[in-house]
């Protein structure tokens, strides 16, 4: 009878283990990982239009920047953010916290209200976007849960792994 209920432990603490671990996967899969990607071409792309593109913070007026610096938002940096908000918006039961976190939020409210910007640019208006971008809160958020879920993934392999030698 206590090799049964020791078995059956084992065999609920196994299952219990392998549903993280096909939850993490998922989040890895469809939310973390294409938007840390997506984050990280997006500020290597944002520090070298910084460097070489736009003029120096102070000087930054919603109609500066130039048309190279319009190109470039308007082509990549913003196709690229909707994309990311799209995931957040699309597959917010992938969260890891139970509540949308702030950074997140910060920055889907931005790309709204960049995309309000940019129409009315578009109509001969030129103003900043009403939401600033969340910068380095939301960087760091993505590439923070980025590396937690990794680890956690790696962590729950290793007693996958360990569990399948012991059999």
């Amino acid at each position: 009878m206590v090799v049964f209920i020791l078995n059956q432990r084992a065999q609920i603490t196994l299952e219990r283990r392998q549903a993280r671990l096909l939850l993490v996967s998922s989040q890895l899969r469809d939310l973390y990982g294409p938007l840390n990607a997506l984050v990280d071409v997006n500020e290597r792309l944002w520090e070298a239009l910084r460097d070489e593109t736009l003029p120096a913070k102070p000087e930054r007026q919603p109609a500066g920047g130039g048309e190279e610096w319009n190109r470039w938002r308007d082509s990549v940096l913003m196709p690229v953010s909707r994309e990311m908000r799209d995931l957040i918006l699309k597959r917010p039961d992938l969260l890891i916290e139970d509540q949308v976190p702030q950074p997140l939020v910060d920055f889907c409210a931005h790309v709204a209200a960049r995309e309000v910007a940019m129409s009315g640019r578009a109509d001969g208006f030129q103003e900043r976007a009403l939401i600033p971008h969340p910068g380095a809160e939301y960087v760091g958020y993505v590439r923070d849960a980025f590396s937690y879920l990794k680890s956690e993934q790696r962590r729950l392999l290793q007693l996958r792994h360990v569990r399948q030698q012991l059999a």
